[in-house]
């Protein structure tokens, strides 16, 4: 008779409607055979609606066991792995060629790496892939990429003692004069006719802000006037 693998789950999720095995174990860092081990018994592929599965565990038997665990989107596994790098414990998914990390801290968020480091949302996706485009899986206290060989970027913004209201876009000139709100439905355009300005005034004021004006905060002032 064979083992009979236990399963101790230290974390499970509800599924949601149209969830299936595969895109449960892709949001949560998983092959599909590793959350089928975890859910002994899952009828996969499609699961039910607010029935909670497991993302996170460890399977053992009474023979010499390995251990399998998984990962989370809401906090990192308790479980650490020995690594040779400096850079220890990473973020899955980053780019092999990495060669700039940043640790992430309490309240960052991608936009905040981005600006201090000077990189585009586009280079940090293609550089951290395993982070959403929601941005609401940074694992506190893990390393992520801000930099590979041969890369453009536009250098870490200076940090300097702001004037005027708070808080800020990163990259607004010293000189401002007169601020404006980043309001829900803005972009460069709307603000630059409102405020009767041009777009290269607009991105001169606001280097942060990218020629395609996708990466305005909500909620940040910007420079309208300097």
């Amino acid at each position: 008779m064979g083992n009979v693998p236990s399963v101790t789950c230290n974390f499970s999720t509800p599924a949601s409607y149209g969830d299936t095995c595969q895109s449960i174990a892709s949001d949560w860092g998983l092959t599909v055979q590793g959350f089928q081990d975890l859910n002994p018994g899952v009828a996969c592929p499609d699961l039910v609606p607010d029935t909670s599965y497991c993302v996170i565990g460890s399977i053992s038997s009474d023979s010499p066991s390995t251990t399998t665990t998984g990962t989370t989107t809401t906090k990192p596994p308790t479980t650490s792995t020995t690594s040779s790098s400096p850079y220890s414990p990473m973020q899955p998914g980053l780019v092999s060629n990495c060669n700039n990390f940043y640790r992430v801290a309490s309240g960052d968020t991608c936009q905040q790496i981005e600006g201090k480091y000077g990189i585009s949302p586009a280079q940090f996706s293609s550089w951290n892939p395993y982070i959403n485009a929601d941005c609401d899986n940074l694992w506190l206290d893990y390393y992520v990429c801000v930099g590979v060989p041969g890369a453009t970027t536009t250098g870490a913004l200076p940090t300097q003692t702001p004037s005027g209201p708070q808080p800020q876009m990163p990259g607004i000139v010293s000189s401002c004069k007169r601020f404006r709100l980043v309001q829900s439905g803005d972009s460069c355009y709307v603000i630059d006719d409102t405020e009767g300005i041009s777009l290269s005034q607009f991105l001169s004021w606001n280097s942060y802000v990218d020629p395609q004006c996708d990466n305005l905060w909500l909620g940040y002032y910007v420079c309208v006037s300097a």
